[in-house]
């Protein structure tokens, strides 16, 4: 073993420099005053809102309102705000030949009907209101001028009667009034599906053979919640009336049979 060296011969390492402290940066400035300049503008505009009205608060509000004001429908963003039901009609002959109008059919009323009470009603109980739904986005796609079209009847007389007015016809009588052949194609679509349904369902409520049909949308908007124990109503029934359409019958009979079954079980209300 080698000695270790001691005295004036020894050599000692200097002791390593300090490094100096790292310069904080102005991120951390930055963030903090942010920070703050967001806090304080939440607490300013949470109290303009809380406060008693003042033009600071009209002011505020016009600005913030869409960002800080919250709705009863923020629990549920598609509540529906008016009840709408579809009611059909319907006309056929009797055996002298005269035709007989029947009173007004509510689908939407017997569907509902038949799940009140239901903790889970099945979902074919909103089968007239869903078509309904579908049915008005494609009418409110139209213009003006087809919209009153729509509502008009989609029959023609004829030397041996009355029949429907032929497809060719109906789409130009449409696109005459406006411009946009497409929206005038999906709502006609629409109105024919309308017209097979309506014929089969008053065929086996009636029990008749339907020549024509028709069906109104009636809609009925509840109080607001402010208003929701008043006994005075806040809105009055409205009813969007569309014309005759000739009757569309099934290729099947048995079809009748179906939707017959289908209102016993539902127990359907009796028509004058």
């Amino acid at each position: 073993m080698t000695a270790q060296k001691k005295g004036a011969g020894r050599r000692t390492r200097p002791a390593p420099a300090e490094s100096p402290a790292p310069r904080a940066g102005l991120a951390p400035t930055i963030a903090a005053a942010a920070a703050v300049a967001v806090i304080g503008g939440y607490v300013f505009v949470s109290a303009t809102f809380t406060a008693p009205p003042s033009p600071a608060r009209a002011a505020v509000s016009d600005t913030f309102a869409p960002y800080f004001s919250q709705q009863w429908d923020v629990f549920a963003p598609d509540i529906l705000r008016v009840n709408r039901s579809l009611q059909i009609q319907a006309q056929w002959r009797d055996d002298s030949g005269d035709l007989v109008k029947s009173g007004w059919l509510d689908v939407t009323g017997t569907e509902l009907a038949a799940v009140a009470g239901s903790p889970a009603p099945s979902r074919i109980s909103k089968n007239s209101q869903n078509a309904l739904g579908d049915y008005l986005d494609r009418y409110r796609d139209l213009t003006d001028a087809q919209q009153e079209r729509a509502r008009d009847t989609f029959i023609e007389q004829t030397d041996d009667g009355f029949e429907a007015i032929p497809d060719a016809d109906l789409l130009a009588d449409f696109e005459g009034l406006g411009d946009n052949a497409r929206d005038v194609v999906r709502f006609v679509r629409y109105d024919y599906m309308l017209t097979r349904f309506s014929t089969v369902y008053s065929e086996a409520f009636f029990g008749k053979p339907v020549e024509r049909v028709r069906w109104r949308l009636q809609t009925d908007r509840p109080n607001d919640f402010e208003h929701r124990l008043d006994d005075q109503r806040q809105f009055e029934s409205t009813e969007l009336t569309f014309g005759w359409r000739q009757a569309d019958h099934p290729d099947d009979d048995a079809v009748r049979d179906i939707f017959a079954d289908v209102q016993a079980r539902y127990d359907a209300q009796e028509m004058p």
